[in-house]
């Protein structure tokens, strides 16, 4: 066993078995045993399993921020092309942890502000593509792009919450994004993917 866990590993540690778990079911005495220390070592760094929680949500997010920025620098391809990765990065993340955690994060009060921040930042971050798609004429001119992100994300989450594979997001994905594509747009779908 390991002696004096440092805070990163909790961290670490914690967003594991949340990821993998749920958040309902990761136990503070599971921690501390994992980590070989006691629970007394690890109240003393955290005030509670939700700040335990929180600060765990609060490094996942500043992950999933930089992965973005990464995938906003590749800027190769077209917007339709830069679009679709984005949209697949999405969909990464939604199976980088069990549906139970997504179900957990949604759900609990104590964490609702993770989530909204967390949705919000990814409607952005796709509104902001499908907008670039349709100025270079991908996209249809009567798509808004903000409710088209904001719709594409909820019908996404729905489906993973109720068990759909990720390849059957992704076919789902490119047909909703081909049905919203002016002619060179589906060319360009027709040719890429």
């Amino acid at each position: 066993m390991k002696r004096g866990a440092t805070r990163e590993e909790i961290i670490r540690t914690t967003q594991e078995l949340i990821a993998r778990n749920g958040i309902r079911a990761v136990r503070v005495d599971e921690i501390a045993q994992m980590l070989g220390i006691s629970k007394r070592t690890l109240y003393e760094l955290f005030a509670d399993k939700n700040d335990l929680v929180n600060t765990c949500l609060d490094a996942m997010n500043r992950q999933q921020q930089q992965r973005i920025a990464a995938c906003r620098r590749r800027r190769a391809g077209n917007p339709l092309q830069r679009a679709f990765r984005l949209a697949n990065e999405y969909l990464d993340n939604l199976y980088d942890v069990d549906h139970t955690f997504l179900s957990d994060i949604r759900r609990r009060e104590a964490f609702a502000g993770h989530y909204d921040d967390h949705r919000s930042f990814w409607c952005k971050e796709l509104a902001r593509a499908f907008e670039a798609c349709r100025e270079e004429h991908y996209l249809l001119p009567e798509v808004d792009s903000q409710a088209f992100a904001n719709r594409l994300m909820s019908t996404l989450l729905e489906l993973r919450l109720g068990g759909s594979k990720r390849e059957e997001l992704y076919f789902f994905c490119r047909t909703i994004l081909r049905g919203a594509a002016t002619k060179q747009g589906i060319d360009l779908i027709d040719r890429n993917t």
